[in-house]
């Protein structure tokens, strides 16, 4: 295997401190490589940025119109959150609509990650509870997903639940990979694809630009842009095809 190259030197005065190796792709939502570094196709944990894939299902199957998820709603099931209040009260306020509480997030608490939330809590001699994982917002977007399915809500985390089974789909689908995938556990608990940094860019590409593509899964993009804030319009990418 070639070693990724040295991307970064960090510099102390005039000396060369330390090195760091890396790799990146930059993919449009045809598929092309616009640019690349290092070992493109070596699989990697999303991590986080997964959260903007597993909320696909959510808007796709009607649970975010029928549990009139508003838009900073979608933010947080897409994306971490610091543990402010703006940000807790929101996810509580959530749970509360589905008829849900803290107790059923499958994530752990963990101090908020804003310094002035956590030690505010310090001072109130509280302790930090699911609501500020950063992850809660996720989770409680799989929850409403679960409702919406009429699925059990207990055991969502686990990869043959069928919240996670419709998160892997769409993943896939926008990647270009098979749906069994290999995977971990992710801290929050829930499980987080292995994939290969490329079709990772393909998938946010296709995310980033949802009408710029139709094939092979064109059910797919009214998902997207919804969940982008965007409205559907064609906005074409050179070499890609044209809606129907």
């Amino acid at each position: 295997m070639t070693a990724n190259p040295i991307l970064i030197e960090v510099l102390r005065g005039d000396v060369v401190e330390s090195r760091h190796r890396g790799a990146f792709v930059v993919v449009d939502a045809a598929g092309r490589t616009v640019l690349s570094a290092g070992d493109i196709d070596r699989p990697v944990f999303p991590r986080s940025s997964m959260k903007i894939l597993q909320a696909v299902p959510l808007v796709e199957s009607g649970a975010a119109d029928a549990f009139a998820c508003t838009p900073a709603e979608l933010a947080l099931a897409c994306a971490s959150h610091n543990g402010e209040e703006i940000h807790t009260k929101a996810v509580a306020a959530w749970l509360d609509r589905l008829g849900l509480t803290q107790d059923d997030l499958a994530c752990a608490a963990h101090t908020p990650y804003y310094g002035p939330s956590a030690e505010a809590l310090i001072r109130a001699g509280e302790k930090p509870c699911r609501l500020h994982n950063n992850c809660s917002g996720k989770h409680t977007g799989f929850l409403a997903l679960a409702k919406h399915l009429g699925v059990a809500t207990r055991g969502y985390e686990h990869r043959r639940h069928a919240v996670q089974e419709a998160a892997f789909e769409a993943t896939a689908s926008l990647a270009d990979r098979p749906v069994e995938m290999p995977f971990g556990i992710d801290g929050c608990a829930a499980p987080n694809p292995a994939l290969p940094l490329k079709s990772l860019g393909l998938a946010m590409a296709r995310i980033a630009a949802p009408m710029a593509w139709r094939r092979p899964v064109p059910a797919r993009s009214p998902g997207c842009a919804r969940r982008c804030g965007r409205t559907l319009t064609w906005s074409p990418v050179p070499g890609a095809p044209a809606p129907a």
